[in-house]
This record gives C-alpha cells, sequence and structure tokens, in this order.
C-alpha cells in the first residue's frame, strides 16, 4: 500500500522525460504490467519480441520515451518500426506502442506523446491501440485516423458466453446471469444467427513456414500496406511467441490463392469468450472472396471459437457482413492514426489490416 506521505511526494516530484534503451526492459515490462494488469514476465517477454525482435529496427531507432518521478517510472510509449510499401516503394513507419502514464502524473501524457512525435520529422508516425484519451492526443497533432478502424464486426457462433457477457453488463440481476451463463436454449432463440455456411475447410492450407509464404503467388497491391517480406513474416507469425497463431493460403476456385492469418484470444468479465480473430487477409479481397474466406475457417475451427472478429473492413464489407448477422461493434475513437508531417502519402489509398502495428497481439 502506497503511504499518503509517498504519495504526497510522488506528487511533488519533477519530472524527468528520458529515452529508454535495451536495459530498461525489465524495468518498463514491470510499469506496463502494473498498468494493465498482466504478469510481469509476460510483459517482458512480449516486449523482448515486440521490440528487441523486430526485424525493421535500426540501431539509430529509440525503443520508446519514458517519464521519471522520484527516480520510478511514471510512464512510456514505447517505437516499433514497420515497413509498409506503396507499388515498388518502401515506407518505414515509427509506430506506437504501450502508451501508458500513471494515474498521477496523467497530465503529463501530452509531454511523452509530443516527444514521440517529434520522430515524424523523419519517418511517417502510426498506432493502432489508441484508447479515446490517445485518440485526442493524435488529433491534437494534426494525424488522421487509419480507415477502418473505428470500430469492430463481431459474428457470434455461440451465443451462450456472450448472452453471459450481456447480462453481466447490463444487469445486475443474479438470476440473469445464471441463465445466460447455463442452459441458453431459449434465450438464443433471440439472437440471430450468423448467415455463413461453414464449409470448404479443405480450401485452406496450413503454412508452417515463412518460407512458405514466400512461395506463394499472390498479386501486389497497389495500395499502401504492410511489407510481407521473409523477415517480418518469420518474425511475426513463425517465432513461436504465440501458439493461436495460424497462417494459411487459401485457394479459391480459379487457383489464386489468398494469403489468410488468425489468432485466437479470449474476451469477456471472466474471460468466458473464445474470439478467432483475422489478422491479415491478402492481397485485398472482394466481398464475397470473404465470405467464402470465413467459411472455411468457421469450418476448420469448428468448436474451438465462439465468436469471429473482423476489424479494417471498408464500409461495402461491414454492410454485406451485417447481412449475415455480424454486428457492429463501434470504439469510442479509432483505434488507428497515422501522422505524416512531410505530407508524403496525402490522397494514398490504403490497405489497413488488423495485424499492422500492435492491435490484435
Amino acid at each position: 500500500m502506497i503511504s499518503e506521505t509517498t504519495m504526497r511526494q510522488r506528487q511533488i516530484s519533477p519530472i524527468e522525460l528520458v529515452n529508454l534503451s535495451e536495459k530498461d526492459i525489465a524495468e518498463t515490462a514491470n510499469f506496463i504490467a502494473v498498468q494493465s494488469g498482466r504478469a510481469k514476465e509476460t510483459v517482458e517477454a512480449h516486449l523482448r519480441w515486440f521490440l528487441l525482435g523486430n526485424p525493421a529496427r535500426r540501431l539509430q531507432d529509440p525503443l520508446g520515451f519514458g517519464l521519471r518521478a522520484a527516480d520510478q517510472l511514471v510512464g512510456c510509449i514505447l517505437c516499433s518500426p514497420q515497413v509498409f510499401r506503396l507499388g515498388a516503394d518502401r515506407i518505414l513507419f515509427m509506430g506506437s506502442s504501450s502508451f501508458y502514464v500513471d494515474p498521477l502524473h496523467r497530465g503529463q501524457g501530452g509531454r511523452i506523446f509530443l516527444q514521440y512525435c517529434r520522430l515524424g520529422k523523419d519517418l511517417p508516425l502510426f498506432g493502432t491501440s489508441a484508447n479515446a484519451e490517445a485518440a485526442s492526443l493524435w488529433r491534437a497533432a494534426g494525424a488522421s485516423p487509419i480507415p477502418y478502424s473505428d470500430g469492430e464486426l463481431f459474428g457470434v457462433l455461440r451465443w451462450a458466453p456472450v448472452a453471459e457477457e450481456f447480462a453481466h453488463r447490463r444487469s445486475a440481476n443474479k438470476f440473469l446471469r445464471r441463465i445466460a451463463g447455463g442452459s441458453v436454449t431459449n434465450l438464443v432463440g433471440l439472437f440471430q444467427p450468423l448467415k455463413i455456411v461453414g464449409n470448404s475447410p479443405g480450401s485452406l492450407r496450413l503454412l508452417t513456414s515463412a518460407e512458405q509464404v514466400n512461395d506463394l503467388s499472390i498479386e501486389d497491391s497497389s495500395k499502401l500496406t504492410a511489407m510481407r517480406d521473409l523477415p517480418y513474416m518469420r518474425w511475426r507469425y513463425f517465432s513461436g511467441r504465440d501458439a493461436t497463431t495460424s497462417v494459411f493460403a487459401f485457394r479459391h476456385e480459379t487457383g489464386r490463392q489468398t494469403l489468410v492469418t488468425v489468432n485466437q484470444r479470449v474476451r469477456g468479465y471472466r474471460g468466458q469468450i473464445r474470439t478467432l480473430n483475422v489478422l491479415d487477409v491478402y492481397p485485398e479481397a472482394a466481398a464475397e472472396e470473404r465470405v467464402q474466406i470465413i467459411g472455411a475457417l468457421i469450418a476448420h475451427y469448428k468448436n474451438d471459437f465462439d465468436a469471429i472478429v473482423l476489424r479494417s473492413q471498408n464500409p461495402d464489407h461491414q454492410r454485406m457482413f451485417s447481412e449475415r448477422g455480424f454486428r457492429w461493434r463501434a470504439f469510442d475513437a479509432p483505434l488507428g492514426w497515422f501522422l505524416d508531417k512531410g505530407k508524403r502519402l496525402e490522397n494514398v489509398a490504403w490497405y489497413p489490416v488488423p495485424a499492422d502495428g500492435d492491435g490484435l497481439i
């Protein structure tokens, strides 16, 4: 427990803005763990993979910036570069991650974000996990929302755990929660089922190495999109960091192939909702092709998840999936933002995917 005297000392301690380096990883992980409620060991392992293992990281790139008060870390924003491509051009962006400020020092959040924004004189900046408060800082800095990052589509296959969550959030009635968590045959009838048939699981071929991805004959996009080269694919999907991540090649009837990547997470107040998150579909697929891909994923995973989550869907895809029973969940503010001080990317069409940055990892 923090004493009242200690709290007063922390409140009046001068705030120092510092650069973070590899030697600060353990301390930074401990701070993030306290702020996020996760285990320090889990956070540190993630940071060593996400920051230090990133193949786009250069020696001159900062690891991040921190705020210190009374020789304690009270805020941080971490830097995670990612290479994008536009036609034949490679464009290095500096991503932001793990933006946390201790509640006693929230007023200093703009200061640490401004330090990160100064990197924009050399590189375009982006982030994919902004909450409403961070979004206001991005907006004040002159940033633009990344297209289609203002919500997600939630396709429910099994309503029992979702109904339990609904009851938990909407009502303190223990009887209703007990009904929602148990046999919900009657309750499920109130909810709209998905109108996507789980079929053609054989059209999905599991890929077990980045080299197999590299061997796919995939047409390059003309839009601004992630560089899916061999080092990136090895790091992002085949480093052994996440056993729930899977990479597939989806074969269309024409023989053309599409890269599809997913991971699995739990949601809900007690982790009772198992979600399958679609991270990447590349190259960009038409609406009906996406329906076929989702149907194949449903058939492949069968009883392994309760809901499938789709992000970065354009308005036509949002409308099409909504007509098939997906529910739109709007965020308080867009999760994704980009800042291009050099105006190098004005009026450029963008194909974002949830795998960009740190949004669903």
